[in-house]
């Protein structure tokens, strides 16, 4: 069934830790505080770990939707600096709220990264087994590595692509936004079936396959995720393609774009 498995296990990454070629990175992060994780990952994290935040690190402050995926130089600058290249092996973890591990994985997929992976319980679940902690600030890299940005645009829909994808009507939308998020908002994009990331969280690979199916999409339909900012869809995604699916799609954009603009059609719910 599996095309590729986007999740590593604790046990896994203890085995990892210290090794060359190996750097992890913590995501932790909170919309009501910006600087949360950061102070949460200074107090206390994976040993040799270092930080990236969402909108800081991994975003385009020039788009105006905001956590639009950083341009190819930026986020080259950004791994560089945290000394992820082309050869590195990434883990990255969060604390199950907000997915950013599944963000900066789908973010180094679009850009053709393949050596990544999500911590399996994420923070949670690495601190509740005693396993080793550290704290204190990012380590700079030992050595100058280079990461060179490769775009994917077959995993990655604007919203131009999610009109047309609509109109043919020939795949699944998922809206994966959080229960609050969805609450309220109130509305969706027509034609959206809901497949929230904290609930796809806890599913394994066969529960995913019967979530989706239910929704009317097997491993070879047409799928575009969207949450509100691209961060749920892309735990959404990295579920999916580890259940087997293999045409996905995040919408970039999603709820903050879509919304947004008047021209588009939405639903309430």
């Amino acid at each position: 069934m599996r095309r590729e498995n986007a999740f590593i296990s604790t046990e896994r990454l203890s085995e990892l830790l210290g090794k060359p070629g190996v750097r992890v990175v913590d995501t932790r992060l909170s919309l009501a505080d910006e600087e949360w994780g950061r102070r949460e990952f200074e107090a206390s994290h994976v040993p040799g770990a270092v930080y990236a935040h969402w909108l800081h690190d991994l975003s385009d402050p020039e788009d105006p939707v905001q956590g639009q995926l950083a341009p190819p130089d930026r986020f080259r600058a950004a791994m560089e600096e945290r000394g992820i290249g082309d050869e590195t092996l990434v883990v990255a973890y969060d604390d199950g709220v907000i997915f950013g591990a599944a963000r900066l994985w789908w973010c180094l997929r679009a850009y053709g990264h393949r050596q990544a992976w999500i911590l399996e319980g994420g923070w949670p679940g690495w601190t509740d087994e005693g396993r080793p902690i550290e704290s204190g600030a990012s380590a700079p890299p030992a050595d100058h590595v280079t990461f060179t940005p490769r775009p994917d645009p077959a995993i990655r829909a604007t919203k131009e692509e999610v009109l047309g994808f609509l109109e043919l009507g020939e795949g699944v939308l998922l809206d994966c936004r959080m229960n609050e998020t969805w609450e309220s908002a109130a509305a969706h994009i027509p034609g959206a079936e809901r497949f929230p990331a904290p609930s796809v969280a806890q599913m394994d690979e066969y529960e995913v396959v019967a979530a989706a199916a239910a929704l009317g999409a097997d491993p070879d339909t047409p799928i575009v995720l969207y949450c509100g900012g691209g961060v749920s869809a892309s735990l959404g995604f990295a579920a999916l393609e580890r259940a087997g699916y293999k045409n996905l799609r995040v919408y970039d954009g999603s709820w903050s774009e879509w919304s947004a603009d008047p021209a588009t059609a939405k639903e309430s719910h």
